[in-house]
């Protein structure tokens, strides 16, 4: 039997116990081999299945032959970065969900598990039980990857949703939302767009090879100032609210954000709704691809979780070794880059004429005491200064909302 070990045993290594335990049957068809779990190591007195050894030691895991999976979901950067290390040190393959853990410190763990000959997988950081990272690294290897646009963080498109839908105030759906669990008592990571920023680094990683340490200076803006006055300017021109991670490919190159954008109708992503996330990919090839599904929670996360246990057990004797790219990009901000916002003004007519010579070609809708204004296509830089230029007249009064093209 292939011994299987849970480091932290929360929402998403729960469901993993549950998994492995109610499909074992067909866990095991899937690996040509019996899966089972063996240990649960976690500080608390958290209930394990019957014949499952809880203990508080990684030390106990690590003196078992038999144990030659760890799944880690203890979340953050410390006890799981070194109990990572030392597993993979000791020859075992590691599986985690840990998106943070995974964007910060992937570079170096992917090229530990090189070292010791062991896979490293991370299906389960990006798009909970979505199968995204795997058909993009196997099914799609042989296009150029050029392009990335999703909806990756189920928590916010759940808060924008219930905004738009039901004319709740942000403050009331983020209570709603952290009621049912869909964001932590603190949601900074989600509604400031860090969660979306770590997903899209490892999304580029997969697509363009790029390090995963480039997630730290992805431009990012969180949805924490949208209001449904925001809301409604974008229904002005048929258009949603949606916190976007866009990522774009030239050459040796990409540049990408995470920004809160305003998405048309003939895109698939406008009708992306409650906690469901979806990622488009674009490749030379193969065209549009688009991955959709339930985002989070423990069983869709766990689903993902298993299935590379499976790739694991599967290539147990000849691990499957990280894709390595022959070219890979790098991230660059690219200010020249063209753009397009969408966001609310308010001002007389002289100071609309004003606008319209800032930004020939501006498209303007009547609200109730302001303007939904559309600007052209224009250098990012240029939007920029014309983004501050407002603020400081204090005519500028919504987000900013990037269109989606």
């Amino acid at each position: 039997m292939i011994g299987v070990a849970i480091l932290g045993c929360g929402v998403v290594g729960s469901g993993v116990a549950e998994m492995l335990r109610r499909n074992g049957d067909l866990i095991g068809q899937a690996s040509g081999a019996k899966v089972g779990l063996t240990h649960v190591v976690d500080v608390r007195d958290v209930p394990v299945p019957e014949g499952v050894v809880l203990t508080r030691a990684i030390g106990d895991v690590l003196a078992r032959e038999d144990v030659r999976i760890i799944v880690e979901t203890i979340g953050g950067t410390h006890a799981a970065y070194e109990y990572t290390k030392m597993a993979m040190r000791s020859g075992r393959h590691v599986v985690t969900s840990n998106k943070e853990l995974v964007s910060s410190r992937g570079d170096e763990l992917l090229e530990l598990a090189r070292e010791n000959r062991v896979m490293y997988l991370f299906e389960a950081s990006v798009g909970g039980g979505i199968p995204v990272l795997k058909p993009i690294e196997l099914a799609l290897s042989g296009n150029r990857i050029t392009r990335i646009d999703g909806i990756v963080n189920g928590s916010t498109n759940y808060l924008l949703t219930r905004v738009a839908r039901n004319g709740l105030s942000f403050s009331a759906a983020l209570g709603e939302a952290r009621a049912l669990g869909y964001v932590e008592e603190d949601p900074a990571a989600d509604v400031e767009g860090w969660d979306a920023r770590r997903k899209l680094a490892i999304l580029a990683h997969m697509c363009f090879g790029s390090p995963l340490g480039e997630e730290a200076v992805i431009p990012t803006e969180g949805i924490s100032s949208i209001t449904e006055a925001d809301i409604e300017a974008a229904g002005l021109y048929d258009m949603a609210v949606k916190l976007i991670a866009h990522a774009e490919r030239d050459n040796d190159r990409w540049h990408g954000w995470v920004h809160p954008s305003a998405v048309s109708t003939i895109s698939p992503l406008y009708d992306v709704s409650e906690a469901y996330n979806a990622i488009i990919v674009h490749g030379d090839f193969v065209d549009d691809v688009m991955f959709y599904g339930l985002g989070a929670g423990s069983h869709p996360t766990a689903s993902a979780v298993i299935g590379d246990i499976v790739d694991i057990a599967q290539n147990i004797e000849h691990p499957r070794m990280h894709r390595a790219f022959a070219n890979s990009a790098r991230f660059t901000e690219d200010a020249k880059q063209p753009a397009r916002y969408l966001t609310r003004l308010t001002c007389g007519g002289e100071l609309l004429q004003e606008v319209n010579k800032l930004l020939p070609g501006v498209q303007v809708k009547p609200m109730e005491r302001a303007f939904a204004i559309l600007t052209p296509l224009r250098p990012q830089e240029e939007l920029e200064a014309v983004r501050k230029k407002l603020a400081v007249d204090g005519i500028s009064r919504g987000v900013w909302l990037r269109v989606l093209n």
